[in-house]
């Protein structure tokens, strides 16, 4: 079920640009002549997507914020376009499992750093399942195995939520939780899922409304988690009577195992919410195209 492709102009050929030149006319940015503002500005906008790896390693070089800030936001800009066709073709393929839901989470955050070493974060989720795995005996139950997993993600590996700063977009995306070892309730949970995936332990994801929870089954009971604090176990009826305090009647479909599809729409809509809150109107409109995708291939 193809969705086509975006059509991509690219700039006009004036030329060939290089690396001393590019560093050279950053540092004219702040030159206070507007003629050779305007000059600067109208040359850089000659760059295509193929100068990106000049702009990251010049990126890394700068000392001033504003002017790395800049750099940072030209290299969105080269690479958007890119990205969102991306982001198509990995719909295309149907958001099947956990697998799959981990791969797109790690596209998004394309959105954050377009030079992002994607492989570099799955290899960081290898390893934490590899170091797991050594602390649980194949004799243990599953409640004792998810035990185990709440003791090495909270007391080990020091994750815990973003309570001093909820609404920061690197709360929101994946690789700047496992940096920061900090998110808010579904972006830990995710990485928990991702973890526990890799050695095949019960864990589901539960989209109830306001706070994302993690659940498994062990012992003909249900058992819910609350990673956003410290994996708190929590009973289905403290969830329904902090649904009800926050004005939420709490139906059965809440309490349901969360889909790929679930996770993901719901991630697209916590970084729009971010994004707006920090008044960032233009990753809102990108996110926004990417939510407007994911919604079209859920319809199809």
């Amino acid at each position: 079920m193809s969705k086509g492709h975006l059509e991509k102009p690219g700039p006009p050929d004036t030329g060939s640009i290089e690396k001393q030149e590019v560093r050279a006319l950053i540092r004219l940015l702040d030159d206070p002549d507007p003629f050779i503002k305007k000059t600067v500005t109208a040359r850089l906008s000659v760059l295509k997507e193929c100068h990106v790896p000049i702009l990251d390693e010049i990126r890394v070089e700068i000392r001033d914020e504003s002017h790395r800030a800049y750099v940072t936001e030209l290299i969105h800009d080269l690479t958007i376009d890119t990205l969102e066709q991306s982001f198509l073709d990995y719909l295309d393929l149907g958001l099947s499992g956990i697998e799959q839901l981990e791969k797109g989470q790690l596209l998004l955050c394309l959105i954050d750093n377009p030079t992002l070493r994607m492989d570099l974060y799955r290899r960081q989720l290898d390893k934490m399942a590899s170091r797991l795995e050594k602390r649980i005996h194949p004799d243990d139950t599953d409640l004792e195995k998810i035990s185990v997993l709440a003791s090495f993600f909270f007391r080990e590996e020091l994750f815990k939520g973003a309570d001093d700063d909820y609404m920061n977009p690197d709360n929101f995306f994946i690789h700047k939780v496992l940096q920061r070892r900090k998110g808010i309730p579904i972006t830990l949970s995710m990485i928990m899922l991702f973890v526990a995936n890799r050695l095949d332990l019960p864990l589901y994801g539960v989209n109830m409304p306001m706070h994302f929870l993690i659940k498994w089954e062990a012992d003909g009971n249900t058992h819910y988690m609350d990673p956003f604090n410290q994996g708190r176990i929590v009973s289905l009826d403290q969830c329904s009577f902090f649904l009800r305090s926050h004005g939420v009647e709490p139906l059965p479909r809440f309490f349901k195992k969360a889909t790929a599809a679930d996770m993901m729409g719901r991630s697209l809509r916590n970084l729009i919410y971010s994004f707006d809150q920090a008044g960032h109107a233009k990753r809102v409109a990108e996110l926004q195209r990417f939510l407007k995708h994911f919604e079209t291939s859920c319809r199809l």
